[in-house]
């Protein structure tokens, strides 16, 4: 019976189903075949490594393999580069993980870099006089540097010198408590992240980019290649992968790696799948030959005042700060733009006792008018990036850091909106009194 069921499956027999993150309503079971898996390894392989030869390929996992993220790089990226896959023990012990294992590939969603980046800014707030110093000095240059690399393509001699200094006397040590000591390549994904962001790892010289990809499509889409990175978009489009726009800019694409269809859900089949196109539910705009995406169709705020707002790009923005966690935008059918923000707790406690505000718990320390008054700074900051329509009048703190296991966030780390709105709905409320 075995030997039968093996000799009937073909390039087209499904091979897995992966579930939607369900970020904007419940999970539908994506089912990829053989086909689509074979492509992806080939594909991914490529972004990866190209035609090098890898003998030492290091890969930490640490992302639910239930999602398609984790499966493209920890099994089929793994697989064809024959590399090592070291398991994480947990999200909470990344940090850690990390810097034990220094991988020489490591794909992750914003939210992870953003954790990265804080652990950065409570570790130089805890460093020597001298150690500020100098970490301020280098990143400012390093920051420079990488602006200038966008607009010329290169660093120039003077930028060369000082990147090499500053590898030499801070970002050596940096990297490798990060656990990107060896890094080859970094991918951000599964999310939009905020360019500032990148900008930073950059400067550490992490090599990084973006890349964009959805379960529907194995995970792959576009990429930014290493020597045509443009910041604020997700890259081109890879070999073999046609990408267009429809008439109402919603993202359009297809390629050997697009799911048959839904599980049992023959109406969101048709719908996705509609004129030999995958309709990704992704509004975009072409940056030359890169694209830029907006926001999700389902996402976009539509103000009482009639305006169109992307609440995502703002989003980024606020956890571009070390002291935001979490930030999600409301608005849609309001006055005006509000905010729900979870503080990073780590950072603002070490800020808070810095100093020398007392307090025991998350709760507690959101609650606190001074880091009120802080988180107020960071969203003024934010705010002077944007139109007065698009600015946020007002927010709140959230009580609690949202979980996962809870069913607040997905398997990336990406707040589910209608979860969360319903349960600090009297938060929101509270903002349009």
């Amino acid at each position: 019976l075995f030997d039968e069921l093996v000799d009937g499956i073909d390039s087209r027999t499904t091979a897995t189903i992966v579930y939607t993150s369900g970020t904007t309503g419940p999970p539908k079971g994506a089912m990829l075949s053989h086909k689509n898996l074979l492509w992806t390894a080939g594909q991914a392989k490529q972004i990866i490594s190209g035609d090098r030869p890898e003998k030492d390929a290091e890969f930490l996992s640490y992302l639910p393999l239930c999602h398609v993220f984790g499966r493209l790089y920890d099994i089929l990226g793994a697989l064809s580069m024959r590399a090592t896959v070291n398991f994480a023990e947990s999200i909470d012990t990344l940090v850690s993980d990390l810097a034990e294992v220094q991988p020489t590939y490591f794909p992750a969603p914003p939210r992870i870099w953003e954790k990265m980046k804080a652990a950065t800014e409570i570790r130089m707030a805890d460093a020597s006089f001298l150690k500020r110093i100098l970490y301020g000095m280098f990143m400012k240059a390093g920051l420079r540097n990488v602006d200038r690399v966008m607009e010329k393509g290169s660093r120039g001699i003077v930028g060369t010198l000082t990147q090499g200094l500053g590898w030499l006397l801070v970002f050596r040590a940096l990297r490798k408590k990060l656990g990107m000591g060896k890094c080859r390549q970094a991918i951000s994904g599964a999310a939009p992240i905020a360019p500032e962001l990148l900008q930073f790892f950059m400067a550490l010289g992490v090599p990084i980019f973006e890349g964009w990809g959805m379960t529907e499509t194995t995970a792959l889409g576009t990429v930014n290649p290493a020597d045509d990175v443009k910041l604020g978009t997700i890259g081109k489009a890879l070999d073999g992968i046609e990408l267009k726009l429809g008439d109402d800019g919603e993202i359009l694409i297809r390629h050997e790696g697009i799911f048959q269809g839904y599980f049992k859900n023959p109406e969101a089949t048709a719908a996705a799948l509609a004129d030999g196109w995958l309709h990704t539910g992704d509004v975009g705009e072409w940056v030359g030959d890169h694209m830029r995406i907006i926001d999700r169709k389902k996402d976009i705020i539509i103000t009482a005042g009639g305006k169109n707002i992307s609440p995502s790009e703002i989003e980024q923005k606020l956890k571009v700060s070390p002291y935001i966690k979490e930030a999600m935008v409301i608005g849609d059918k309001r006055k005006f733009i509000s905010a729900l923000i979870g503080i990073e707790f780590d950072t603002v406690a070490n800020w808070a006792q810095r100093k020398g505000i007392t307090f025991t718990t998350y709760r507690d320390l959101s609650e606190k008018p001074e880091v009120i008054k802080l988180i107020r700074r960071e969203v003024d900051r934010v705010n002077a990036d944007f139109a007065r329509v698009e600015q946020i009048k007002k927010f709140h703190l959230i009580p609690k850091e949202l979980d996962h296991d809870q069913g607040e966030l997905t398997a990336t780390l990406k707040v589910k909106r209608k979860v969360v709105e319903g349960l600090f709905e009297d938060l929101i409320e509270e903002m349009y009194a």
